[in-house]
């Protein structure tokens, strides 16, 4: 018997000299659609979709900062990658666009209406006056047809009151985690 309860007595000793550091990580569901598989021999350049960025965001809250952001964060992370921004769409490999919304100003049927998928993260639980859903979308269109051929929407738990700094830096972790699946280019 005693052979038989020591490996339980054994993990119990061990798990309790154990530490762990827990990272608090915001929670974030995303959907992606398109196949990326050939992507980073075919695609070198990109440029912004016409148009580029569309933001559903309170009149209190500077859109401008918020577009800004996201597409300097865009711009990092892709090349980061090893893609280059270019200037002219027509001389793109591939366009971006990208959207930010918060539940206040557009509903999870409205996201489906304008872009076909909805993520329905429910944050019932939680208060509004403190937190709203957050939703993301970026989209790699063809530049001849301006047809989408990858898309990737987001939602997570939006904090209503934090610094500029903290801000920038969630939007950072947004977009990082949601290009995560783009493939870097290997350097010729």
């Amino acid at each position: 018997m005693i052979k038989q309860i020591m490996p339980f007595i054994l993990m119990l000793v061990l798990a309790g000299c154990t530490t762990t550091k827990y990272v608090k990580i915001t929670p974030l569901t995303k959907i992606v659609t398109g196949d990326l598989s050939n992507f980073a021999q075919q695609q070198h350049t990109f440029a912004w979709y016409p148009n580029r960025s569309k933001t559903f965001l309170p009149d209190s809250v500077n859109k401008t900062l918020f577009t800004e952001y996201t597409q300097g964060a865009i711009t990092q992370i892709m090349q980061d990658k090893g893609y280059t921004l270019v200037d002219a769409p027509q001389q793109a490999d591939f366009l971006i666009g990208y959207g930010l919304a918060i539940e206040s100003e557009l509903s999870d049927e409205e996201i489906f209406d304008k872009v076909g998928n909805k993520v329905g993260l429910v944050l019932n639980h939680l208060d509004p006056k403190e937190f709203q859903k957050g939703s993301a979308f970026i989209a790699f269109y063809q530049p001849q047809t301006l047809q989408p051929q990858w898309q990737v929407l987001a939602q997570g738990i939006a904090k209503n009151k934090v610094s500029t700094e903290e801000r920038k830096k969630n939007i950072y972790a947004v977009m990082h985690s949601m290009l995560n699946r783009v493939p870097t280019r290997v350097a010729k």
